[in-house]
């Protein structure tokens, strides 16, 4: 579980004033660990080794 940071805190602060939400201290925990989880799957996107001829698919076909 990620732990609590100033900058984390700065973070989710800047979040809920943009879309004008409050955040009860309660749920402040669920939403580090929310946040912490999506970071790690946006730095493994990140750091996907790409081919110079790799291009997105022409459609999305499950």
């Amino acid at each position: 579980m990620p732990q609590q940071t100033p900058e984390l805190d700065t973070l989710i602060d800047a979040m809920a004033a943009l879309l004008d939400l409050e955040i009860e201290p309660e749920y402040r925990p669920g939403i580090v660990t929310n946040l912490g989880i999506a970071i790690r799957f946006a730095v493994l996107l990140r750091d996907a080794p790409l081919d110079d001829r790799d291009e997105p698919a022409p459609v999305f076909r499950p």
